[in-house]
């Protein structure tokens, strides 16, 4: 997390860090397109959450065979 201190104005797609924040590189096409596409995985999440949560009792144990919630895009963590 970086502190923004009023009034900053910097350029478009620069990666900003550190307190206060500063300007330490571009960003590139790859990691743009790479934000892009966890920003709308976290937003169909969202959707999908408020479309099937519901009240239910707590688990006691993981059930056997429980399948993996799957994405809607194919971004992978970035190492």
């Amino acid at each position: 997390m970086s502190f923004v201190k009023a009034g900053f104005r910097g350029e478009k797609r620069q990666l900003l860090m550190g307190t206060p924040a500063r300007a330490v590189r571009n960003v590139s096409d790859e990691e743009l397109h790479w934000k892009r596409l966890n920003t709308k995985e976290y937003q169909d999440l969202v959707g999908r959450c408020h479309a099937s949560l519901h009240e239910t009792q707590p688990l006691r144990q993981m059930e056997e065979n429980r399948p993996r919630l799957q994405g809607t895009t194919d971004v992978t963590p970035k190492r």
